[in-house]
C-alpha cells in the first residue's frame, strides 16, 4: 500500500546503508550538501551495485539508490513497463523531497533516464548514462522480434547463462559473483517484458526535451555498439574506462567515481 511519506527503518549497525521503504521499494538514502544524485541500476541488478559510489558521494552530497520493482528487496509488480518504472522513480524522488537532482543510470536504465527526462525535465540537473542503452527503435523489426522470441519462457538457468555471457572475460570474480546473485533474485517475467520493450521506446525524442547537461561514461569498446547512449543527440561521451566489463562500477569503482566527479562538479 502506498505510503504518503517515507517510512524510515532503523539501521542495525554502524556503517550500514540507511534504508527507507517507499511504496514497496527498497531505498538507500544518505548524505547531505550539494546537488543530490540518484543512481539507477540496470536490469537484473540492484542498488548494492552502487555502494562504492554512494560511499564516495555521500561525503559531499546526498546520494540515493533503490532496488527497482521486481529487483532485490523491492516488491514485484503485475506488469513491468518503462512507463511504470519511470513512475516509480518520480514517486521515490518526490517522497524524498528531491526537487532537482542528477540522475545516473546503468545499462537498461538508460531508457528510464531518457523517459524521465522527457516527462520531468524541470527536475533534472543533468543526466549521466553509465554504459547505458540509448535508442533501439531504429533497429529492423526482424531483429527486435528475434530477441523477443529468445526471451520467451525464460528459466533461472537460462538467465544465469545469459548474464554469464554479458559479463564476459573482463569481469572480476567478485563482480561475476555479485551480478549472478542479483540476477537470481530478478522476477523472471520482468526480464522478457522489459527487454521486449527496448526496441519500441523512442529515446531520442524523449531525451531531446531536456536541454541540460547529458554525459555518457562507458567501458572501453562500448562506443562501437549501435545501441549505446553516447549516440543520443546532445550526449557528450567522456573518456572510456579500460579493462572493465559492462559492470564498470564493480570492476573499477575508483575510475568511475573519478569520471563522475568530473561531470558532476
Amino acid at each position: 500500500m502506498r505510503t504518503s511519506a517515507a517510512l524510515v527503518l532503523s539501521v542495525a549497525c554502524a556503517g550500514a546503508r540507511p534504508v527507507t521503504r517507499i511504496d514497496g521499494l527498497h531505498v538507500s538514502d544518505g548524505g547531505s550538501g550539494g546537488v543530490p544524485v540518484v543512481f539507477l541500476h540496470g536490469l537484473g541488478s540492484d542498488a548494492s551495485c552502487w555502494d562504492a559510489q554512494l560511499a564516495h558521494f555521500r561525503q559531499s552530497r546526498r546520494g540515493v539508490a533503490y532496488d527497482q520493482r521486481g529487483h532485490g528487496e523491492s516488491d514485484r509488480a503485475r506488469e513491468y513497463t518503462i512507463a511504470s518504472l519511470t513512475d516509480d522513480l518520480d514517486r521515490v524522488t518526490s517522497d524524498l523531497g528531491l526537487t532537482r537532482f542528477w540522475l545516473v543510470g546503468h545499462s537498461f536504465s538508460g531508457l528510464i533516464l531518457s523517459s524521465y527526462a522527457g516527462r520531468h525535465p524541470e527536475k533534472l540537473a543533468g543526466l549521466v548514462y553509465v554504459d547505458a542503452v540509448g535508442d533501439l527503435s531504429g533497429f529492423p523489426r526482424e531483429v527486435k522480434d528475434r530477441f523477443r522470441k529468445l526471451d520467451e519462457g525464460m528459466t533461472p538457468q537460462r538467465l544465469q547463462e545469459e548474464y554469464g555471457k554479458m559479463l564476459g572475460p573482463k569481469a572480476k570474480p567478485e563482480t561475476r559473483r555479485q551480478v549472478l546473485a542479483s540476477a537470481a533474485r530478478l522476477d523472471l517475467p520482468e526480464f522478457a517484458s522489459l527487454r521486449g520493450q527496448m526496441g519500441d521506446f523512442q529515446a531520442k525524442e524523449a531525451v531531446a526535451r531536456f536541454s541540460g547537461p547529458k554525459y555518457a561514461i562507458e567501458a572501453e569498446g562500448a562506443e562501437e555498439n549501435p545501441w549505446t547512449a553516447s549516440r543520443l543527440p546532445g550526449v557528450q561521451r567522456r573518456p572510456s574506462i579500460p579493462g572493465v566489463s559492462h559492470w564498470l562500477m564493480l570492476d573499477d569503482p575508483a575510475a568511475l567515481n573519478a569520471a563522475l566527479d568530473e561531470v558532476l562538479k
